[in-house]
């Protein structure tokens, strides 16, 4: 098998859905039977058939084994680990929106978690606007003031958009500790410790974002 596939304008669409991202990932990790995928995504029988019979007419998934017993025989489905969708065969009509298409959901979702840590500390939240910065400022935080002191205790919520001034050495070293970080949180085992999702973002571009 290639080391990686290139998707087609019926593909991109499956591959490119939100709401089939964790059936692909669970599928690029491993082959699943149609049960174990309605398992794992909590959804009836019939409706993980579907969802297998789409990525397959449109060749995403592949059976990669038939394992037999008693009855009918149990398929496996899996779908390759790697793949390259070119911006020519999505639907956008531009490259920013391709992007926008993909990082406007995740922020939705990220919005939605985060909303509901703060209504669990308190009710009454709202938005700092001020204008000390170049670019002024934007931050949650209550009547008393932005949430400096939450988001800088080890409680494990934080939002922050920042733009500052920085040579090329400076955006470089801001890349690189960024990359350490990301490698650091994935990178190594939980132990014994209790473990729960999270998400975080990370993006840097050259501009100034007000």
């Amino acid at each position: 098998m290639p080391a990686h596939r290139i998707a087609d304008s019926r593909q991109a669409v499956l591959l490119l859905d939100p709401d089939l991202r964790v059936l692909l990932s669970l599928l690029m990790r491993d082959a699943h039977s149609a049960s174990e995928v309605a398992s794992h995504l909590a959804v009836p029988l019939p409706r993980a058939s579907y969802l297998l019979g789409k990525l397959m007419r449109a060749e995403v998934a592949f059976v990669e084994r038939v394992d037999p017993r008693a009855g009918r025989p149990v398929r496996r489905y899996r779908v390759p680990g790697r793949w390259f969708i070119p911006y020519q065969v999505t639907s956008a009509e531009t490259l920013e929106a391709l992007l926008l298409e993909q990082i406007t959901p995740r922020m939705e979702r990220m919005a939605v978690f985060g909303a509901a840590q703060l209504r669990a500390r308190q009710p009454n939240w709202g938005l700092w606007l001020s204008g000390a910065e170049e670019y002024g400022s934007l931050e949650i935080g209550d009547e008393a003031g932005p949430a400096t002191a939450l988001f800088e205790s080890e409680a494990p919520i934080m939002f922050m958009i920042a733009s500052s001034r920085l040579s090329r050495t400076q955006a470089e070293a801001l890349k690189r500790s960024m990359l350490r970080l990301v490698q650091e949180c994935t990178g190594g085992e939980a132990g014994e410790e209790e473990t729960s999702e999270y998400t975080f973002s990370l993006m840097l571009v050259k501009g100034g974002v007000a």
